[in-house]
């Protein structure tokens, strides 16, 4: 469904994406685009959305360029970044508005807009002024104009900015849905947590460049210079005994009625640690990786690249 290949963008002289490569297959799920401020994501999206050219390499969504291309763009929902609607206009009429130049007509387009105000809980309220409606709801808004052409790609920047938690989990159970239907969702957000709750799959951003893609667990492999923190349960000093003989411990430190492992290579302790534990042999009530997560993995990969 998309392809980079060393694509590139620059402002001028500013070099706002480094070249970048990857692929994401067909079919659908939640992709999260993650990284800080300035990483470079909006920048990314706004090539995969076909609203710039790459300065070099090549970008292909569904196997052709999307810039200018109305064969693919018509396949591609956008929620930009921000919340700029006409003050003027109530939800319907600018939903209408914005189906025609998408290509919609007639009961075509009253079929589209009444599936898609369904869809994200805004039947009863598309009539309302944007000024009149909450952050939230101007954000469904903008979520059923992208899901107005049945999009196969649907990309969304920093889409929870701004949102309540209670606003933030009703669009994140909307995008889980549209993604168990069959579209790609793209979710782009600065805040970890955000894409931790959508998806193990991310593609992670910093200063232009992709510095990882995969899951959680799969960039957390990659890091072999970093530990693994694990902390056992369970009577402290009988499973620190056991952990001093394995070769994986880098370090160890007490706490109560646990021990805090630092230990390479987890593939290779952990089933050694589980088969001990079935025989009876550990005193173990509770195992939590501490770093086996969105935040440890960005940390470490930041600092690396910093």
């Amino acid at each position: 469904m998309i392809k980079l290949e060393r694509a590139s963008l620059r402002y001028g002289a500013v070099l706002g994406l480094s070249p970048t490569s990857f692929e994401l297959p067909e079919g659908g799920g939640i992709v999260g685009l993650l990284g800080p401020n300035g990483a470079g994501k909006s920048t990314l999206l706004q090539l995969l959305s076909g609203l710039l050219p790459p300065s070099g390499g090549s970008v292909e969504i569904f196997g052709q360029a999307p810039f200018r291309n109305p064969e693919v763009l018509s396949k591609i929902g956008l929620v930009p970044e921000g919340d700029r609607l006409p003050v003027g206009l109530k939800g319907r009429g600018w939903l209408r508005m914005m189906g025609r130049l998408s290509g919609l007509e007639g009961e075509a387009l009253e079929t589209a807009m009444t599936k898609a105000l369904d869809t994200v809980g805004m039947s009863e309220r598309a009539d309302l002024p944007f000024p009149r409606m909450s952050k939230g709801m101007r954000q469904r808004m903008r979520l059923a104009q992208a899901l107005l052409h049945d999009p196969k790609l649907l990309i969304l920047d920093e889409p929870f900015n701004g949102l309540d938690p209670e606003a933030r989990l009703t669009l994140m159970g909307l995008l889980r849905d549209l993604a168990e239907a069959g579209a790609r969702v793209l979710v782009s957000s600065h805040i970890l947590t955000e894409v931790a709750q959508l998806t193990d799959r991310i593609l992670l951003l910093f200063r232009g460049r992709l510095l990882a893609e995969g899951s959680v667990t799969e960039i957390r492999q990659l890091l072999d210079r970093h530990p693994v923190e694990l902390r056992l349960s369970g009577e402290a000093r009988a499973l620190s005994r056991w952990a001093v003989e394995q070769p994986e411990l880098v370090a160890l430190r007490m706490e109560d009625a646990a021990a805090v492992l630092s230990i390479r290579n987890p593939r290779d302790f952990l089933p050694k640690l589980q088969s001990e534990a079935a025989k009876g042999g550990l005193p173990l009530t509770g195992l939590d990786p501490l770093d086996l997560n969105l935040e440890a993995v960005f940390q470490y990969l930041t600092k690396d690249h910093a």
